[in-house]
């Protein structure tokens, strides 16, 4: 099973802020799977830009060969 490393989470966050993404993922390593938790960094933050962060958060994993499992409140998600 692989596995995403904290470069690669600094990596996106990196990319979220190049594209003037005001959002912040942040890595949390649980029992059986990696868990990441999205953190808005702005009151303005809309559904219009959490569409364009899932969209972004989906191409750079899907890069990786990850698939990502969002929870009810697509405020934090799992790799598989």
């Amino acid at each position: 099973m692989k596995i995403v490393s904290i470069s690669e989470i600094l990596e996106c966050n990196q990319l979220l802020k190049d594209s003037g993404l005001k959002f912040k993922i942040h890595l949390r390593d649980a029992c059986g799977k990696q868990s990441c938790s999205i953190e808005s960094l702005s009151d303005s933050n809309g559904s219009e830009q959490y569409q364009v962060l899932y969209q972004t958060l989906e191409a750079y994993f899907g890069n990786l060969r990850f698939r990502l499992e969002y929870s009810a409140d697509n405020k934090n998600f799992w790799m598989s």
